[in-house]
């Protein structure tokens, strides 16, 4: 495992704030992303919601949960290669702005990451700590977890995880890619939650997308 390298962690708060999604999507980056679909199928949706939840001091959050799909076409461990990449994160996923590295081993990494959504003369920033985890889980196949170990208060929860198998076919490598993430994240804006069920999908199928366009460049 390289020290620095593209983590599983900078995934986590992709739908923290999702001020964003009010614009248009492929904003600035459509022909990266058109790039991208020629190097992966189109993401599908296995579920996604978002709720209202209270805790037990009786504090609002959004919970937003959701899975999706898409094979690459790469070999599994390139696709492991990219998202282990901690310190090329911010080049893979546009709402990542920094990752440094607490601790890493064989499978393991502590890291602390700053995820900024600028938009419209606003800047919605947040610092969370994650714990992620490397397993293989068989021949061809293994799970890239993370977890929510320290907030700076704009997220209660958070753990997700990217599962993969390698599937060859006749046209070369290919990996078959199911990214699930349930987070609860605060409001910060009138309408959030609105805006999280009307748009959410979307922005998950785009940090797959973005994904598939670092790992054909890699």
């Amino acid at each position: 495992m390289r020290v620095a390298s593209r983590s599983p962690g900078p995934i986590a708060p992709l739908l923290l704030f999702s001020l964003r999604m009010v614009l248009p999507l492929g904003l600035g980056c459509a022909p990266m992303l058109a790039a991208a679909e020629a190097a992966q199928s189109p993401a599908r949706e296995l579920g996604f919601e978002v709720s209202d939840f209270h805790d037990a001091q009786g504090k609002y959050w959004i919970h937003v949960s959701g899975k999706f799909a898409c094979d690459y076409a790469q070999a599994m461990d390139d696709v492991i290669a990219t998202l282990w990449d901690f310190a090329d994160a911010p080049r893979v996923f546009s709402r990542i702005e920094a990752v440094r590295v607490r601790s890493s081993s064989a499978g393991a990494a502590v890291t602390e990451q700053r995820t900024a959504v600028r938009v419209l003369g606003l800047a919605f920033i947040s610092n969370l700590v994650f714990r992620n985890a490397l397993k293989r889980t068989g021949t061809g196949a293994a799970v890239l977890s993370f977890e929510l170990l320290e907030s700076d208060g704009s997220c209660l929860a958070t753990r997700g995880a990217w599962e993969l198998a390698n599937e060859p076919g006749p046209s070369g490598p290919r990996t078959h890619a199911e990214f699930w993430l349930d987070t609860y994240v605060e409001p910060r804006f009138p309408g959030q939650a609105a805006i999280l069920r009307g748009f959410g999908a979307g922005d998950m199928r785009r940090t797959m997308r973005e994904l598939g366009l670092a790992i054909k460049r890699s």
